[in-house]
């Protein structure tokens, strides 16, 4: 008697329980720097806006609620050269100074906390858990209902997809996407960028929540893949990919994330054309992917409305901003 359910269950209360206690305040801070640098970048080529203004930046509609002194022309000291400018709050905490070793060392210290909140952040509220254990469901109808009708499909039919097969299993692969963090990671602390640094780390951080989780319930299933190997449930392929797609969504808006997803649909198709893995797979590892990829990017944020609250500030207003994501 099978009892996928409740391996399922057994897995990610494992990863539940593993996620327990870990802090939450560095991802609230993290996420009021990105959303206001959103926010800046976008009303950067436009006039200040008046209080209550919205704005409309990386697909996120943005209420703030600014609360700014009135901006002083500055004085002309003795000497009649002019007063430098008090230089802007910067979005990110600044790395100059520090060695790339030192960098690096920190940020190894810092891992597994962080990788322990980015569990915590995908697994420890209610309505991810709905959202999996949803998916979880319409996995189970799709397995029951049009798997065999799918792989006989690929076996009886020649589809354009087993040309690139091979493309595809390249672009999903979870080794490629942790290639491209790490890349990425390098080069913001080479350079010493403090945004693409942190964002770096994110990404870093929700691709190994990802990949772990895939991982868990692959060992906790041990189900087979149309060509038998073992470990065939969830797709893995899928799970990071859309993992990966879904950051780049939070940080560029849709005009990154839609080619993303797209390419990880591809992706997910050419698995089923070389038997790698069945349609359910593929159903619950993209749900897996997308949570992950999302509530590690948001965090533990409060909630007002629906709205989103992040703390404001800079060099001449300061207040909090009501954030709500469409």
């Amino acid at each position: 008697m099978r009892t996928a359910p409740f391996r399922v269950a057994g897995a990610l209360g494992a990863v539940l329980v593993a996620a327990v206690g870990c802090g939450r305040d560095t991802a609230l801070v993290r996420q009021a720097e990105v959303t206001r640098a959103r926010l800046l970048a976008a009303a950067e080529a436009e006039a200040r806006p008046a209080p209550g203004r919205s704005a409309l930046a990386g697909g996120r509609l943005g209420t703030c609620l600014f609360f700014a002194p009135r901006e002083e022309r500055a004085t002309e000291p003795a000497g009649g050269e002019g007063k430098a400018p008090e230089a802007a709050t910067p979005a990110f905490e600044p790395i100059e100074g520090k060695t790339f070793g030192e960098i690096l060392k920190a940020d190894i210290r810092e891992g597994p906390a962080a990788v322990g909140r980015g569990f915590a952040y995908s697994y420890g509220k209610p309505e991810n858990l709905l959202i999996l254990g949803a998916a979880f469901g319409v996995d189970r109808i799709v397995r029951h209902n049009w798997d065999e009708d799918v792989r006989h499909y690929f076996e009886d039919n020649d589809s354009s997809l087993a040309e690139t097969d091979d493309f595809g299993s390249i672009i999903g692969n979870p080794g490629l996407h942790f290639l491209i963090g790490g890349a990425w990671y390098l080069s913001a602390v080479q350079q010493r960028d403090a945004r693409h640094h942190e964002l770096s780390k994110v990404l870093l951080e929700a691709l190994i929540v990802t990949n772990t989780s895939t991982l868990a319930l692959k060992v906790a299933m041990d189900d087979r893949a149309p060509n038998g190997q073992k470990y065939g449930w969830p797709s893995g392929h899928t799970s990071s990919s859309i993992c990966f797609a879904a950051v780049m969504h939070e940080y560029y808006g849709w005009k990154a994330g839609v080619p993303l997803y797209l390419l990880a649909g591809y992706s997910a198709a050419t698995r089923l054309q070389d038997r790698e893995h069945d349609l359910s797979d593929l159903v619950f590892g993209a749900a897996l992917g997308y949570v992950v990829g999302h509530s590690v990017v948001k965090g533990e944020l409060p909630q007002i409305g629906g709205f989103t609250v992040l703390p404001y500030a800079d060099r001449n207003a300061g207040g909090v901003m009501f954030v709500k994501g469409f």
